[in-house]
């Protein structure tokens, strides 16, 4: 056996056990390892461990203060009565049921005949309310009267310390038709008693103050 052959031979078995080291230290190093993400790892702004700083408030936080800060209205249908309560009457069936007539007061149109001339309903405020506000929605049953126009008056009645009672007009509202309802807004701010006085141009109509309301001082 020829000396080249047997230095062919050793470099060779070296060779394989250099790569079977090197084999083995990978599979090792595989095997025990900590496995590590090609990504780093991002939490939530408002999940488990994000704290959320004094200031920062989350958008349910945020959601309840502004419905905390909007004033809560006072439906106008809830207060006492103070005069013309025989003037109120029922939504017309006709009505009933449809958009835009939520918690309605209804105030049937006059005869126009003598001196029934116009009607009016007193609400008591006591000086706890600052504005009113209301949708004038005039009904005619009649196809023929379904053009007329109605007149609305907020008249406001404030007891001086001599017991006088001063009486003022705060809003007018003019022309308002079926087909064209109109918002009614008056200050009320320190007014004792509220008058919703109404005119009609023709009889057998109603006028309806649709969603009226206040809002307290």
């Amino acid at each position: 056996m020829s000396r080249g052959w047997q230095i062919g031979t050793v470099l060779a078995l070296a060779s394989v056990l250099v790569a079977t080291l090197a084999l083995t230290r990978d599979i090792f190093d595989w095997r025990v390892a900590p496995k590590t993400s090609s990504s780093p790892k991002t939490s939530s702004p408002n999940g488990p461990g994000s704290p959320v700083g004094p200031g920062t408030p989350t958008t349910s936080t945020t959601q309840r203060e502004t419905a905390a800060a909007a004033p809560v209205r006072t439906h106008v249908d809830t207060l006492l009565v103070e005069a013309g309560e025989a003037n109120l009457n029922p939504l017309p069936r006709a009505l009933d049921g449809q958009p835009g007539y939520d918690r309605s007061i209804v105030i049937k149109c006059p005869s126009n005949a003598g001196a029934d001339r116009q009607r009016e309903v007193t609400y008591r405020l006591q000086r706890r309310y600052l504005d009113f506000t209301a949708m004038v929605r005039p009904y005619f049953p009649a196809r023929d009267d379904h053009d007329s126009a109605v007149y609305v008056y907020a008249l406001l009645a404030t007891r001086k310390p001599d017991d006088t009672i001063n009486r003022t007009t705060s809003a007018e509202l003019f022309d308002a038709r079926m087909a064209e309802p109109k918002t009614l807004s008056a200050n009320v701010e320190g007014a004792d008693e509220l008058t919703l006085r109404v005119r009609c141009q023709v009889p057998n109509g109603y006028v309806i103050f649709a969603n009226g309301s206040l809002e307290p001082s």
